[in-house]
């Protein structure tokens, strides 16, 4: 660490704000910059929550299949079906819905099917949805996961990655 009244370097800290020299503290022969260690930088917890009994959904109503109280960033939501791509899958975030969209328009009509390389597609002939925004999904009071059919019931297992806000 540079001593900082040694001027033989051009160091020089000064604070605007305060009109003032930062704050510093002698260490034996050497004065060094206080550092205000209240400033921590955000931290996660991450969190999975998962299906594997599956949750019967019907085309009358969105099924909610996840929900998640408080502020965060979703990093991966995985819906499957094992028998059927006749389904929609819906995401909302702060209390808005995000997107709403079948596997059938998501994987056959924009053809975003077993394309890992997306942030978001379908695979096994459009039974399997995946969302992995890599951290651009983030989220200050909820969000959830829902499902709705769009033909016959169908049962859809979930897998839910998502880093909490450590308060």
């Amino acid at each position: 660490m540079a001593d900082i009244k040694d001027y033989t370097r051009n160091v020089s800290i000064f604070d605007d704000t305060a009109n003032s020299p930062v704050s510093t503290t002698l260490v034996g022969s050497k004065r060094l910059l206080d550092v205000n260690a209240s400033a921590d930088p955000t931290q996660y917890s991450p969190e999975f929550d998962y299906d594997t009994t599956g949750d019967v959904v019907t085309s009358g109503a969105d099924a909610t299949l996840f929900t998640f109280s408080g502020a965060g960033v979703i990093d991966m939501i995985a819906v499957t079906c094992a028998t059927s791509s006749s389904w929609s899958i819906i995401v909302d975030i702060d209390g808005v819905e995000k997107f709403r969209i079948s596997m059938t328009e998501l994987g056959s009509t924009l053809g975003l099917t077993g394309a890992t390389q997306n942030l978001i597609y379908t695979a096994t002939a459009n039974k399997q949805f995946r969302w992995l925004p890599r951290g651009a999904a983030g989220f200050t009071t909820s969000f959830s996961v829902k499902a709705r059919a769009t033909g016959a019931d169908v049962t859809l297992y979930h897998i839910t990655n998502y880093r909490k806000l450590v308060t």
